[in-house]
């Protein structure tokens, strides 16, 4: 099997033909001043794996290179597995003995073979341990999703080799022994597209609320909605440098000292944990019925843990 892509020069090509219109001579020249020489075999692999991620890289008639298309999901899930494996070294701490110790990580192949995977339609097969147990199974799946959120890696992938075929979500640091297998069929994206969109549009992998008894009255159905969050300017600065979803769009709507910022999401026990952990910092302006569902679920919040 061939070798991975170069994460950073793949990020670094796809931000240099979304800014300008290139010539294959040129975008070459405009990579060698970052000290990156590539042959033409390499630049037309770098050229699939950009459009197997759905951007939409086609030359004109006079053979200039653009990127007319924002698929911000991929470049994002890019970037952040560039940076996971970058910063694999550093993940050590200190323990209250001053030991240098390190935590438990992801394996620095896992991201990288799997977002490989997602591109080329790769099945891979991994053993799998269950969350908060020592229970093992061994998986064969079509990757479909990655996704990180909050420092935690998730994936969504299809199960193959099962009684009950259907997609499923994976934490990334539960799963060990990572091989790649045959080609999956295209199809079986077609199949589960509404699942990826409603997967990408979860913070983490909690469950919808739609799916969670107390919020029954107020989420019928896991419906993507338009969030709208009034935040203040300390928290601002923290969401500007680590925004929590692709689909964060900060506005100039300002008022009484508080930002409006957008989201598209599902709402599920994440957003609810978001929201919670930032009183103060952030009020819900909508959806409504998220708004009542906070109010009436934790109006006791302050007094049950004083």
């Amino acid at each position: 099997m061939n070798s991975y892509p170069n994460l950073s020069r793949l990020i670094l090509i796809i931000d240099l033909l979304k800014r300008n219109r290139l010539t294959k001579t040129k975008l070459k020249e405009r990579l060698e001043t970052f000290d990156i020489s590539v042959s033409e075999k390499t630049l037309r692999r770098d050229f699939k794996i950009i459009k197997d991620l759905g951007y939409d890289l086609n030359p004109n008639n006079s053979h200039v290179l653009s990127i007319e298309n924002d698929i911000t999901h991929e470049i994002d899930i890019l970037n952040k597995v560039k940076d996971r494996m970058n910063s694999n070294s550093l993940h050590q701490f200190i323990t209250d003995e001053n030991t240098l110790q390190s935590p438990p990580t992801i394996s620095s192949v896992v991201l990288p073979t799997i977002l490989k995977s997602i591109t080329n339609r790769i099945s891979i097969s991994f053993v799998y341990q269950k969350f908060n147990s020592n229970l093992k199974s061994n998986r064969h799946v079509a990757p479909l999703v990655l996704k990180e959120y909050n420092g935690q890696w998730h994936l969504l992938a299809f199960e193959l080799d099962s009684e009950d075929p259907t997609a499923k979500v994976f934490g990334c640091d539960r799963i060990n022994s990572l091989s790649t297998h045959e080609q999956f069929a295209i199809n079986l994206i077609d199949e589960n597209k509404q699942k990826i969109i409603d997967f990408k549009n979860t913070l983490g992998a909690s469950m919808p609320l739609s799916e969670w008894e107390p919020s029954k009255p107020y989420f019928k159905t896991p419906i993507t909605e338009t969030i709208i969050l009034e935040v203040n300017k300390g928290y601002l600065n923290h969401l500007k440098n680590n925004p929590i979803h692709y689909s964060q769009r900060i506005t100039n709507e300002v008022e009484n000292g508080f930002t409006r910022v957008y989201f598209k999401l599902i709402p599920n026990l994440e957003l609810i944990k978001f929201i919670l952990a930032q009183q103060g910092d952030i009020k819900i302006i909508e959806p409504v019925n998220l708004k009542k569902f906070i109010r009436e679920y934790y109006k006791n919040l302050i007094s049950d843990i004083t």
